[in-house]
């Protein structure tokens, strides 16, 4: 739909662009009933908010909609740590 969002960057950043479904987000207050922020999203450190966004998307993905694993393309690292948190539960 023409206009519908308010900029191509927009599609890129949508939460299945990447073929998984996208990581929790948080907001203020940093702790809410119990729940509080990851301190890596509250650090300030761009790679690592990256980096435990994608993870979390993986991990996501992995228990809500497994059969997109397939076409994803993990790194070692990330293969790793998914078979080690899938194994936790």
């Amino acid at each position: 739909i023409p206009g519908a969002l308010g900029s191509p960057q927009s599609t890129l950043e949508e939460s299945f662009a990447e073929g998984m479904l996208e990581a929790p987000h948080y907001t203020r207050p940093p702790e809410f009933r119990g729940w509080t922020v990851p301190d890596v999203l509250v650090s300030g450190n761009h790679r690592e908010v990256a980096k435990w966004r994608r993870l979390q998307n993986i991990l996501l993905t992995a228990r809500r909609r497994p059969e997109l694993l397939a076409s994803l393309e993990l790194t070692a690292e990330e293969g790793e740590w998914l078979a080690l948190q899938l194994g936790e539960q």
